[in-house]
């Protein structure tokens, strides 16, 4: 019998962690899929949440620094010759979104992913205004933002450790954060990966109704850093919040605006 919990179906070939498997059980559960994707954060190619469904057929904009889509560009010679991958080279921020907006109001998108480790809340939140709407969103959160829907101020010249230079736990927003913004534009929360970095949103109308069936885990600590600090992940919370709090904002007052 198959499992109706969601990240029993987690796996991962490229991506950092179980990814790979929730894309593969979401994009099969879409009513129509277009195969293709967006994906702001690729890194190199080596590692990310693209590379698979690259390597499965899909077509697609990846977008990151210069240095990482030179590296990329190589690797798709050799992967996917054929493939109608765009690469974009640069920084996305506020300042630029909107030559971007130009381009994705024209598709079509079933997966959009992104992870830039700063303020990729702001970026999706104008995206959504903008009216582009993917089927499915991997984001990142930051799991000892607590349970209030905060977010990292904006800054164009993002440095995670010019702002918590003992940890660099200061980037991104909440998961409740996320909640908030993607429950306005009709948004479903999916879950959340066993390693507690990203988080699955569906629009509810684009799929089979048998994925309401499924359960997924609903909140991580991340992994990594409480081996990294070798502390628990409320610890690891309370320690953040007691110095950062008064640097985060409210995301209502962000979604608002």
């Amino acid at each position: 019998m198959r499992s109706k919990k969601i990240n029993d179906y987690e796996y991962s070939n490229f991506s950092q962690n179980g990814e790979d498997g929730l894309i593969d059980f979401l994009t099969k559960k879409l009513k129509k899929n277009n195969k293709f994707f967006v994906e702001f954060g690729c890194s190199n190619g080596l590692q990310n949440n693209s590379r698979n469904l690259i390597e499965n057929g899909w077509s697609g904009i990846v977008c990151d620094l210069p240095k990482n889509i030179n590296n990329f560009v190589s690797l798709l010679k050799k992967v996917n010759p054929k493939g109608k991958i765009e690469l974009a080279g640069g920084s996305i921020n506020l300042e630029n979104i909107n030559e971007i907006i130009i381009k994705l109001k024209k598709l079509k998108i079933d997966f959009f992913s992104i992870d830039i480790d700063s303020y990729d809340f702001y970026i999706i939140n104008r995206l959504l205004k903008s009216k582009i709407l993917p089927k499915i969103l991997c984001v990142e959160y930051n799991s000892f933002f607590g349970k209030d829907p905060l977010v990292v101020k904006y800054h164009l010249n993002f440095d995670r450790y010019k702002f918590d230079k003992k940890r660099g736990l200061y980037f991104g927003s909440s998961l409740q954060a996320w909640k908030v913004l993607l429950k306005k534009y009709n948004y479903k929360f999916i879950c959340v990966d066993k390693n507690g970095v990203n988080a699955f949103f569906i629009l509810p109308h684009e799929f089979k109704k048998s994925i309401f069936s499924y359960s997924g885990l609903s909140f991580k600590y991340t992994s990594v850093f409480i081996k990294k600090y070798k502390l628990q992940g409320q610890i690891l919370e309370n320690e953040f919040l007691k110095v950062h709090k008064k640097n985060l904002i409210n995301a209502y007052e962000i979604i608002d605006n």
